[in-house]
């Protein structure tokens, strides 16, 4: 079997990813999440009042062309995860045999 298949590319950024200063970020700028969370209720209701009043936009086909597009997409990637678990699964199969 090959092994190779399974190896799993480790990416730049998660390798210099520092888990002590992202807690230690967080911990400190916790408060922001609510000035960010009232910014953004005001954007959406705000946003809404504005466009009370104007003609709506006729987006039925683009929409129906964004949402077969995601779903070729997600049936890809499904294909793609499928293999990956057929050897996952073959791997384990053979560990549970030992």
């Amino acid at each position: 079997m090959n092994m190779s298949v399974l190896t799993l590319q480790e990416y730049e950024f998660e390798k210099q990813f520092n888990e002590n200063e992202a807690i230690q970020w967080m911990q400190e700028n916790w408060k922001k999440s609510f000035l960010f969370s009232a910014l953004y209720a005001a954007f959406i209701f705000g946003g809404r009042h504005l466009m009370n009043k104007r003609a709506k936009f006729e987006l039925r086909k683009p929409l129906v062309l964004w949402s077969l597009t995601l779903a070729v997409f997600r049936c890809y990637n499904n294909l793609k995860q499928l293999t990956l678990y057929s050897v996952l699964f073959e791997l384990v199969l053979i560990w549970c045999t030992f």
